[in-house]
């Protein structure tokens, strides 16, 4: 049985969005990537909402934030994606087609529940049938396992550089999910 749904933020959403990003717990690892979203909690509601349509109407599909939500329609979370115009995340040579998420966050009354591996699995859904995307990237912070735990689960496997060491960028980890493991992991569960 679905609990949640994710969906694209509407204007009445950003409140939510806001509240959230100023919980410490939810914000200890974490960041509102502002520089991916190119607006922030620092915004008034008025200028981020013009931000955000502004970003999507410049990127189209390839930049969507969403909000998961459990099947009352109640807020639970956030996560949001983009496509990647850069060449390298640290030492790592993006290639084509690479869409990266900033993160998943959830309201601390519901952790521990499962609705994190199950938001992540419906934003990459959503990803991966609504984009172009080949591969998937998530950063998890290097000192949250749950984090960690909640993208394996969804499918994400560590990016490794030639050594066979965790490739990081500042202090999170890299991993991914190609859209042909996807394909396999995700058809199979249907």
């Amino acid at each position: 049985m679905d609990r949640i749904y994710v969906s694209e933020l509407q204007r009445d959403d950003l409140p939510f969005l806001f509240e959230l990003w100023h919980i410490p717990e939810v914000m200890k690892y974490a960041d509102e990537f502002p520089s991916f979203r190119k607006w922030s909690k620092s915004d008034d509601l008025d200028t981020a909402w013009t931000k955000y349509q502004e970003n999507r109407r410049f990127l189209g599909n390839r930049y969507t934030q969403l909000v998961i939500r459990l099947t009352d329609g109640t807020n639970i979370g956030e996560s949001f994606f983009v496509t990647l115009d850069r060449k390298f995340i640290g030492r790592w040579r993006i290639p084509e087609c690479t869409c990266f998420a900033g993160d998943i966050k959830l309201l601390p009354r519901h952790w521990g529940q499962g609705l994190g591996t199950e938001g992540m699995r419906e934003v990459v859904t959503f990803v991966f049938d609504k984009t172009d995307c080949d591969i998937f990237v998530v950063p998890p912070h290097k000192n949250n396992p749950a984090a960690k735990r909640v993208y394996e689960k969804a499918g994400f496997i560590p990016i490794t550089g030639k050594k066979g060491n965790q490739m990081m960028w500042a202090s999170h980890l890299l991993m991914n999910l190609t859209r042909e493991r996807y394909s396999k992991l995700y058809k199979l569960d249907k």
